[in-house]
């Protein structure tokens, strides 16, 4: 697994965790079950979080979680953090260099 698709994780865990609570109402008996793991889902998000504030850039930190968080795009983030769209594309390549994991 790159680092993108680790990234990407993050997101794809929130809508995880959302389905699981949909469940929990329509089979409420495997709601243990569910609950497991929502609670995994949950320490994955805690855990990228974590590696996203290790980031010692406090732009490139706000690019990663901007786009991997929230789910911004690269454009929407050059607006938001004021610069061009080619800057903000070259900003995510060198967060996504400093990003460790």
């Amino acid at each position: 697994m790159n680092k993108k698709e680790y990234l990407r994780q993050y997101l794809l865990q929130q809508k995880r965790i959302n389905r699981l609570n949909y469940m929990i109402t329509l089979n409420p008996e495997n709601k243990k079950k569910y609950l497991s793991q929502i609670k995994k889902s949950e320490r994955i998000r805690k855990e990228i979080e974590a590696k996203i504030s290790a980031v010692d850039d406090d732009i490139l930190r706000e690019v990663l979680f901007l786009k991997y968080t929230c789910g911004k795009s690269l454009m929407e983030i050059s607006y938001i953090i004021n610069y061009s769209r080619r800057h903000t594309e070259r900003l995510h390549i060198k967060a996504l260099e400093k990003f460790k994991f």
